[in-house]
């Protein structure tokens, strides 16, 4: 079971650090919404 957690967390960590980059080097989801919103303004 402890295992099985250490894996899962290591997993989700990953992601986050994954998305944290993409979002930083602007290709995210969020900056693309951002600039939508202000384009539509």
């Amino acid at each position: 079971m402890n295992k099985f957690f250490d894996t899962k967390l290591k997993k989700t960590l990953f992601i986050i650090v994954v998305i944290a980059v993409i979002e930083i080097s602007g290709h995210g989801i969020f900056v693309s919404l951002i600039r939508f919103l202000n384009s539509v303004n």
